[in-house]
């Protein structure tokens, strides 16, 4: 055994630490200080393993908590995971040593988020006893006395560590936080209460519960642990905190980075630093460019003027100690990439680019040719995870030779499937040794899909996400990446488009509180849970007019489901347990208990008499917390097999083709009910409370069983409540782990999962369960301690309430989940039948929500969930260097050379890169490089008709901050293209932040290179700021979707026959024509232009 070894230490130490931002110092010691002994626990690490040097008594373990070295404290510390993780050590013989006064010590690194739930460091608190915990941000020394708990706290942050130390007297306790005392309360006395339901072990990563279980579980390291006997004095905790390493020189410091300081940067680059130590680095750092948030690993450069820039680095180092630094750079005006386009002409194909140019000067462009390496054939198929190898496996394949150019027509369609779908191209390129080449893909994907580009990565030998987007509506999207000498295997890059469903939470649904309309849905399941307030109410209240009210909540709700369930097409209602309350210990009253199962039995019964496919499960406070189990138990009394049984062939069970499966004979603790619905499969599994592991493996022999069913998992107790105002998020509950981990991981087949226990709501979307591209909805809508007024009631006076008084009714409250399987989403609202009312928001006790936890629209997962996309053309570039042309145009307008001898059918590529043309060669002027791809068309007859181009010719107003369509009234058509109202561009710079007249110009050009102009004015005026609740935009320009506000003026202008007619006839009446004109003719295709200048003399 480990014995802690006395250490001398400095007198008159001070030492200067940081919490939460602010400074503490240690207390001066008056002289040299033994570090004190640890009779009670004294953590040890030794060899590897933990245990109690001050005890022989065997830990308890829980989980898989590990010990490793700590590079920072140069010690071994103990690592927790913050969901199953725990060590205990059992001390209830010697609680009488404890009780009059004790001090506990922890040293700890809190890893996880604060979100508001317990957090227990070190604890032995169950109804009694006292606890080292995190509640929200605050770290909390609480100690039961004789009046109850009560606390000393001290904010802290996570990411850090803290020595920390909590001393009880029996007249208050004390906090001490790295050698400080930060809190005391004065509040407390009396001996220490001892804690109830056999918890006599103190826990390190969590909190000792009923029967030395654990729970309220932290996700932290620590280091130490400490349990004395007495009171300990300042000198001594010193004494601790010194020999905890806390107090330390060492400091976390940037070494290196991209930018590096003193660099000038002549384009963009991707963002990085470098420390001198990560394990010293507490989270992760803010980083701001020029006062604008950046990110690691964000390309940055792109739009900064010439001049001097600085990075700021924020943070805080696991000491607590501050991190700031700053990286100071130049750069030339780096323009930014605005959209390339390319256009058939007389003599080719004219090729454009745009760039804009933070200085507002011109932009010269120079043009060059690239190597096309086009894909003309590959391989689809789909599979469930990404793949670790160059070959792989996988279902559906398919083999396909076509050859997906530029402008191709033919898109090439994966499979839809409810795995991920993939295709496989092998780019053979011209010229291998480039050190970069790019790769550039377009195609149709669902806006609710996402599609991938992967390459392999010959360096690492694994396939790397190079570039995703998501998918548009009636439109292609595209996707570019570019690949280094590390993605080529000889001459040739390896690549696959994979499909991905992102499952995205961001489906838009009012809080309107009514139902949603029966023919938007297919069918839906009821969920009530938590009903044991409910159940008491109805049997320990005073008086039979009150108790019936109580009973009326219960029986209101599941009336309401059995009225409701042709109307509101109700296939299945679930119960998630705790249906009574007072059966949750041994020592509960048995016939008391038995009243109120009674009551919760004829309210359910009310679903059987009506024939509703329905299921029940027992909560904690229905099995004595996982102690009352099995046939013949309490609850089965009640809630048995044969209950169910008897039910299937009657009602909607027979229309349902509908079944009941116990967890063994006579034991309904567990079952699984199967139903089906508008030609699909379901299986509702339900989990009791406290699931062993031989319950786990029997629910994921069932699943696996019926795999090929729709699943729903239904327990007690999953999720914790969320502690955000929409509900989103939030961490496991007493059951989650066991059952995320040995059921839902382990089967694909479950959508969604159902539960109770812990009053709240929480909405957890969790994407890729089990493998990649598999997503899950989990739900907790636990209303039991929601308060309705008596008044509202109308029970004050019949329950003599001294006035309107908070009542738990919460639980009449239940929610209706409604399916749309063509769209698959689900849309949930909540419902009270007792009080007529939609959403329980405004009852919760603590107002933690804003109603869109209880009334949301969110994807499912069902088996009718498909993936799929389409590929239009699929290349590799690489720029040879040779040079196409150069022209000179207007911040944001575009230059354009003419790409000539080009051969009709074949694919092209080209490379534009931009510099401010006033940067002088000294200044190392910057650059953005854009590339264009095309296919030449065949020749056809001769077509010098330009577009029809519509205008609204009335100025356009908008008030500043408004966003606006600036295509809104546009059109253009064409004799031969027919419809190019898509094709219309807007060019043109206006500031919607600042008032002023604007002037915008909009473009149309066929696909013979007829090209329309109009102009239209655009006035930002200051209007309301008082009531201006739009966005300060900036400035809208080329290749612009029409958001925004701009333009000149033009009455339904039109451009028709030649474009310099069309272009003369609209100037030469204008005032400053020259002015205009010399703006105009950096877009025209380059022959034309010429044409112009000749005839202006220009």
């Amino acid at each position: 055994m480990f014995v802690s070894q006395k250490k001398l230490h400095k007198a008159a130490l001070i030492a200067s630490i940081s919490l939460v931002g602010s400074s503490l110092v240690s207390p001066a010691l008056a002289s040299a200080q033994d570090l004190p002994q640890a009779d009670i626990l004294d953590l040890s690490f030794e060899n590897g393993a933990i245990s109690n040097s001050a005890s022989d008594a065997e830990p308890l373990k829980i989980g898989e908590p590990t010990v490793e070295q700590d590079s920072v404290l140069e010690r071994p510390v103990a690592h927790f995971d913050g969901r199953k993780d725990a060590v205990g050590f059992d001390i209830g013989d010697k609680f009488d040593q404890i009780k009059d006064g004790f001090t506990v010590e922890c040293v700890f690194r809190y890893d996880g988020d604060f979100d508001g739930n317990e957090k227990s460091l070190c604890a032995n608190k169950e109804a009694g006893g006292w606890a080292m915990v995190i509640y929200g941000d605050q770290l909390t020394f609480t100690v039961n006395g004789s009046d109850g708990y009560k606390k000393a706290q001290q904010q802290v942050e996570p990411g850090q560590w803290y020595h920390a130390v909590g001393v009880y007297d029996g007249n208050k306790s004390e906090l001490y936080v790295n050698g400080a005392k930060v809190a005391e309360n004065t509040e407390i006395n009396g001996e220490v209460t001892k804690p109830k339901s056999n918890s006599t072990a103190v826990m390190i990563g969590a909190d000792s519960g009923r029967d030395n279980a654990a729970q309220f579980y932290s996700d932290a390291v620590v280091s130490e642990a400490r349990i004395f006997s007495d009171p300990l004095g300042e000198d001594e905790i010193s004494a601790l905190y010194e020999d905890s390493n806390l107090s330390t020189d060492k400091k976390a410091e940037i070494t290196g980075s991209t930018p590096s300081a003193g660099q000038h940067l002549t384009g963009p680059v991707t963002f990085d630093v470098q420390f001198n130590n990560d394990a010293l680095i507490s989270r992760e750092l803010t980083y701001t460019l020029d006062g604008e948030d950046i990110e690691l690993g964000q390309e940055i450069g792109a739009g900064l003027k010439e001049g001097n820039h600085s990075i700021q680095a924020e943070g805080r180092d696991v000491f607590g100690n501050p991190i700031s630094q700053t990286i100071d750079f130049t750069s030339g005006n780096l323009p930014g990439a605005a959209g390339t386009d390319s256009t058939p002409s007389g003599e080719g194909i004219t090729i454009s680019a745009r760039a804009d140019n933070p200085s507002g000067g011109d932009v010269e462009t120079t043009f060059t040719e690239a190597d096309v390496a086009v894909a003309e054939k590959g391989f689809q198929g789909t599979f469930t995870d990404i793949p670790e190898s160059l070959d792989f496996k996988y279902e559906d394949g398919e083999d396909f030779d076509k050859a997906l150019n530029p402008d191709n027509e033919d898109a090439q369609e994966t499979s839809s499937t409810e795995h991920m779908p993939f295709q496989r191209f092998d780019l053979k390129l011209k010229d291998a040794e480039k050190k970069a080449h790019d790769i550039a893909w377009s195609g149709t994907v669902d806006p609710k899909r996402s599609v991938r580009l992967m390459a392999w990565n010959t360096t690492t030998n694994s396939w790397e996400k190079l570039a995703e987007t998501r998918g548009a509506a009636d439109a292609q999207v595209s996707l570019s990446a570019q690949a280094n000498q590390d993605f080529v295997d000889g001459d040739t890059i390896h690549t696959m488009l994979v499909g991905y469903d992102v499952f995205a939470d961001d489906l838009n649904e009012p809080v309107n509180e009514q139902f949603a309309d029966t023919s938007d849905y297919d069918f839906s399941i009821a969920h009530h849970t938590d009903t044991q307030y409910l159940s008491e109410g109805a049997v320990e209240k005073a008086t039979a007019e009150e108790r019936k009210k109580w009973e009326e909540s219960y029986t209101s709700a599941t009336q309401w489901i059995a009225d409701n369930a042709d109307e509101r097409k109700i296939a299945y209602s679930a119960h998630t347990g705790d249906i009574i309350e007072n059966w949750i210990g041994k020592d509960n009253d048995r016939p008391n208990a038995k009243k109120e199962f009674e009551v919760a039995s004829n309210a359910q019964k009310i679903l059987e008499d009506a024939g509703v496919v329905n299921g029940v499960l027992p909560g904690n406070h229905d099995n004595q917390s996982g102690a009352d189990v099995g046939a013949g138990n309490l609850y089965n009394e009640y809630f048995g097999p044969e209950r169910y049984e008897a039910q299937q062939g009657k009602g909607k069970w027979a229309e349902q083709d509908a079944s009941y499966h116990p967890y063994a004979e006579g034991d309904n603790d567990n079952h699984y009910d199967l139903f089906s619905t508008n030609g699909m499969d379901f299986i509702a599994l339900h989990l009791g409370y406290d699931v062993t592991e031989e319950e786990a493996a029997w629910a994921d022999k069932v699943l696996k069983q019926y795999s090929d069913r729709n699943a729903i998992l239904l327990t007690h107790a999953y999720l914790k409540p969320s502690v955000s105002p929409d509900g989103r998020g939030s961490d496991f509950s007493h059951d989650g782990v066991m059952v995320y981990e040995n059921v839902i991981q382990k089967n694909p087949n479950v959508a969604l999962v159902l539960a109770g226990h812990e009053h709240g709501v929480s909405i957890v979307s969790r994407k890729d369960v089990g493998h990649t591209n598999n997503h899950v909805v989990e739900l907790l809508a636990d209303y039991q301690f929601y308060e309705v007024g008596s008044d509202e009631l109308g029970l004050t006076e019949i329950g003599d309430y001294d006035g309107d008084t908070g009542l738990r009714f919460g639980s009449s409250y239940l929610r209706l989940l409604q399916f749309d399987l063509q769209n698959s989403e689900m849309i949930v609202d909540t419902y009270s039948p007792l009080l007529d009312d939609h959403n329980a928001t405004e009852y919760d006790d603590r107002q933690r929500y804003n109603g869109h936890e209880d009334e949301f629209r969110i994807p499912i997962q069902f088996q009718t969930r498909k993936t799929s996309f389409a590929t239009n053309s699929m290349l590799a570039l690489t720029d040879t260097g040779k040079e196409i042309g150069t022209d000179t145009a207007k911040s944001g307008w575009p230059a354009s050379v003419t790409y000539k001898d080009v051969k009709a059918g074949q694919a092209y590529g080209w490379y534009a890169t931009s510099a401010d043309a006033s940067s002088k060669e000294d200044t190392k002027p910057g650059i953005v490089r854009q590339f264009g791809v095309f296919t030449a068309p065949e020749q056809q007859e001769k077509d010098n008709k330009a577009p029809e181009l519509t205008v609204p010719s009335d100025k356009l107003t908008i008030t500043k901050g408004e966003k606006t369509n600036l295509l809104d009234g546009v059109s253009a058509k064409d004799d031969k293209d027919g419809d190019l109202t898509d094709k219309v561009k807007v060019v043109g710079n206006i500031d919607t932040a600042k008032p002023g007249v604007y002037s915008v110009t909009y473009t149309v050009t066929d696909s013979a290179g007829n090209q329309a102009l109009a102009s239209r004015v655009v006035e930002v005026t200051a209007g309301n700021q008082g009531d201006n609740t739009g966005s300060s935009s900036d400035s809208s320009s080329s290749n612009h979707d029409g958001s925004s506000g701009l333009s000149d003026h033009s009455s339904n202008s039109s451009s028709r026959g030649s474009v310099l007619p069309a272009i003369l006839g609209a100037l030469f009446g204008a005032a400053g024509a020259t002015a205009v004109i010399a703006g105009l003719l950096n877009y025209l295709a380059p022959e034309v232009r010429d044409t112009i200048k000749r005839a202006l003399g220009l």
